[in-house]
């Protein structure tokens, strides 16, 4: 079964291969795929990468902050949505919460990169296998292996302080609406302080 894993970014892409490394140890007829270090010289990028998306059987999103609104990761899971059904695609959150993730992502059933989100990554990977792995096989084996798994993600390095932070979308509304309140109280005052002259007027004419 062919995994296309999708990733834009250092950080990103260093999931993406701990990803590689990791699912056919869960998954032993699971071969996932990842652009560049799958890639042989000579062969062109764009219809290497047109040739894998069509050949997926399931889709992995490598989302982080600093390419969650990446043209390259839209592109993919575009592609990806179009050759297959959204159950098969999932947005794998790595330092993003589920509320932070909005647009074209968001119509996919995004998880995040912890033991309880990688066991319903395996969980769907599997329930689109043609030749399925015994759940109690997988939700044994996971546990075993999350150390190495762990490992790799926790070594992936921070992202750089000059990168792009992404805001919640809870603190961007209260942010927008105490704006607005702002611009209110200040509406009232202009109005008060229209009416006052106004009236000023009135007693000098």
């Amino acid at each position: 079964m062919k995994i296309f894993i999708s990733w834009s970014g250092p950080r990103s892409k260093a999931l993406a291969v701990a990803l590689k490394e990791w699912l056919p140890l869960i998954l032993q007829y699971a071969k996932p795929w990842v652009s560049d270090k799958d890639i042989t010289a000579g062969e062109r990028w764009a219809q290497s990468i047109a040739g894998e998306l069509e050949a997926a059987n399931f889709g992995i999103i490598c989302v982080t902050p600093e390419n969650i609104n990446s043209e390259w990761i839209l592109f993919e899971a575009g592609a990806l949505s179009k050759s297959m059904l959204d159950a098969k695609v999932i947005p794998l959150l790595f330092g993003l919460d589920l509320r932070d993730l909005s647009g074209p992502l968001s119509q996919f059933q995004a998880l995040k990169v912890d033991q309880d989100g990688m066991l319903n990554v395996i969980k769907a990977i599997n329930n689109a296998a043609e030749h399925k792995a015994a759940e109690a096989t997988i939700e044994q084996l996971i546990p075993a292996l999350w150390s190495q798994f762990q490992q790799k993600i926790d070594a992936i390095p921070l992202p750089s302080k000059s990168g792009n932070k992404v805001r919640p979308q809870a603190e961007v509304l209260e942010e927008l609406v105490t704006q607005v309140r702002g611009l209110g109280a200040r509406m009232r005052e202009v109005d008060t302080e229209i009416i006052e002259r106004d009236i000023r007027r009135g007693f000098l004419t």
